[in-house]
């Protein structure tokens, strides 16, 4: 329960958090619009996997929340940040936040393209030999760069801690792995001919 000092409501006791929780940002791969249902097992990608975006970053259509729905819960979570904070810090905050999530997906893409590349040149198998894309060691440096490096980075930015989110797995990692994984391709490829 939240009240301001005049004992106005701004917001109800709850252990819900979702409904003020506009976007999942421990993305599975990529930042994405919370699930309309509680259900995840329903949601399939257009290549048939239980991930609620496609490869490339995609929202799945159909499962996750619209964007009124996305804009409503945003209004009601800073609706909460206004009753502590000035509307300057709190536009400053979303804004930078948004940002985050834009560059960690992009950095995540940058990476999918990467693993892509690798099973297109045979370096690692993928979707189209029908093997785990979880399994080879390039898809798990693949996996590093989502799980934990734009994840913490995301968390960071959402709980305001700039130094976390450049350092302890934060920006710099996400940059060094995106090389190494451009390295262990260029070796791999470099192997082949």
């Amino acid at each position: 329960l939240l009240i301001d000092t005049e004992g106005n409501l701004i917001a109800e006791r709850t252990h819900q958090m979702n409904d003020r929780l506009y976007k999942r940002i421990f993305g599975l791969i990529y930042s994405h619009p919370h699930p309309v249902s509680p259900d995840t097992t329903i949601i399939k990608n257009n290549a048939g996997l239980p991930l609620p975006t496609e490869l490339t970053g995609e929202p799945v259509q159909g499962f996750l929340i619209d964007q009124a729905e996305q804009d409503k819960r945003k209004g009601a979570m800073q609706n909460i940040c206004l009753s502590c904070h000035s509307t300057g810090w709190v536009e400053g905050h979303f804004n930078r936040f948004e940002n985050t999530i834009k560059t960690t997906d992009q950095m995540t893409l940058a990476a999918t393209h990467v693993l892509i590349e690798a099973w297109a040149k045979g370096a690692a198998n993928g979707l189209d030999k029908k093997d785990s894309i979880f399994n080879e060691g390039i898809e798990k440096k693949w996996i590093e760069q989502w799980l934990f490096y734009a994840n913490s980075t995301r968390f960071a930015s959402a709980m305001s801690g700039a130094d976390y989110g450049a350092f302890a797995n934060g920006r710099y990692y996400l940059s060094k792995n995106i090389q190494d994984m451009i390295d262990w391709l260029r070796l791999r490829t470099e192997d082949k001919k």
